[in-house]
């Protein structure tokens, strides 16, 4: 634990060594004659020991009290429990006090430990984490993949989802929300500046999620561990990422007094393209790097890959809908009908399924036959869910169901998934790009 003396440091500040933090002897009420960032009662000692011993040391501190708390003088120099508790006793009005200081000693520690753990994970750790906490279908999905393609899609993911989070900062001005997307963009490919965008980002707060924070926090994280990647590897997710990041700036420019309506089925199509095609693109890419035995089928792969996308997308725009309202989006144009969109989100799904069999006759890996079927499943589940009784959501134990069910077939090497209704031709579900 540590004590403010600078005004920017608030409790529940992390700071380290990069700040200037002074060991004092006596707990200090007087910080304005002390020149230091913060100050603390112990490092002093263990430092010394830790040089007799020749072992290198560094310090984590939390900060417990701001620059202009008073600590009550009843605690005395030195942090006494016995004489503090003869005190309370004595005096039960300071109780309250006492309590307040426990509960504060508790967050703090709780986010200190947090934060040492975090630290210490390894990549891998780390990137799941942030998985977990900004995606439901992509965490079930994911995880299933085969080694490689696992850590690229998991990027991959991670990236899409950090330009998802400025499109949809509604909360923000256009302009500001345009100007991201395109310093995002620039920072894919160069990096060098990463962290002061970062911060910058971070401190305009584009969303009330905490997973969504957090991912922005970590984006000096999550770049740095994207150019590790194969070269090949990080040219088509950059490219892919790109795309869909200028796509979103068109349907975030469209914005109208802090609202979005799509026109027309057409509009409709190429939002989704631009938010989920490309990233069906950029899969079948991936796909075809790490798995060299499905380029005979490369051309039926990349028939299918955007609509792959759209179908999944149409879903979640179909079960989002409320919620979206509530932001200010109106995704299904009022001129569609909400069936019509049903009937297409079934002929992508199909045309995805065609897709995931296609994977699994070429040889695939099981993980990439697995990762592609799965959220077909799911998403097939949702719209029943929503054409029977208007749910939005299918159940944990369902999706556990469902899950299982997939794997099952996948390991038995039986067909995961089956058409639900006829057969789909390409032309027949094409996107209108744009």
């Amino acid at each position: 634990m540590a004590g403010a003396v600078a005004r920017d440091l608030r409790p529940g500040d992390i700071i380290t060594d990069v700040r200037r933090i002074q060991t004092v002897e006596k707990i200090t009420r007087d910080k304005q004659t002390i020149d230091a960032d913060a100050i603390e009662m112990e490092f002093a000692g263990w430092s010394r020991a830790a040089s007799r011993a020749g072992v290198p040391l560094s310090q984590i501190r939390i900060i417990f009290d701001s620059a202009d708390e008073e600590i009550p003088r009843f605690i005395g120099d030195s942090v006494n429990r016995a004489a503090i508790m003869r005190h309370a006793l004595v005096h039960p009005k300071t109780i309250p006090i006492l309590l307040q200081m426990r509960d504060r000693m508790r967050e703090c520690c709780d986010k200190l430990a947090d934060f040492i753990a975090h630290a210490v994970a390894s990549r891998e750790t780390r990137l799941h984490e942030l998985l977990k906490e900004t995606s439901r279908t992509f965490a079930l999905c994911i995880p299933l993949l085969n080694d490689g393609v696992r850590e690229q899609v998991t990027l991959a993911y991670l990236l899409f989802r950090i330009a998802d989070t400025f499109e949809d900062a509604s909360h923000w001005p256009v302009a500001e929300r345009l100007a991201v997307l395109e310093e995002f963009c620039t920072l894919l490919g160069n990096p060098e500046h990463a962290q002061h965008f970062v911060d910058e980002w971070y401190a305009k707060g584009p969303s009330p999620h905490a997973g969504y924070l957090r991912l922005i926090a970590e984006i000096p994280h999550v770049i740095e561990a994207f150019r590790e990647l194969q070269p090949e590897a990080i040219d088509i997710i950059r490219s892919h990422v790109v795309r869909s990041a200028k796509g979103m700036a068109h349907f975030v420019a469209m914005t109208d007094n802090g609202r979005l309506q799509l026109a027309d089925m057409q509009q409709l199509r190429a939002y989704c393209y631009a938010v989920a095609g490309i990233v069906g693109e950029m899969l079948t890419e991936l796909f075809l790097l790490n798995a060299p035995q499905l380029r005979s089928s490369a051309s039926l792969l990349r028939a299918r890959a955007a609509v792959f996308g759209e179908g999944l997308q149409l879903v979640n725009i179909l079960k989002d809908s409320n919620s979206d309202l509530s932001e200010g989006r109106t995704y299904i144009p009022p001129s569609a009908d909400r069936a019509d969109v049903i009937a297409l989100a079934r002929a992508d799904l199909d045309a995805a399924t065609e897709y995931t069999l296609a994977l699994q006759s070429s040889g695939a890996p099981q993980g990439i036959v697995a990762f592609a079927a799965l959220p077909v499943a799911l998403a097939h589940a949702t719209l029943d869910r929503l054409e029977t009784s208007g749910a939005t959501k299918i159940s944990r134990p369902h999706v556990f169901r469902i899950t299982r069910r997939v794997r099952r077939a996948v390991e038995r090497g039986r067909p995961p998934l089956e058409l639900r209704s006829r057969h789909v031709a390409p032309n027949e579900v094409t996107l209108v790009h744009s």
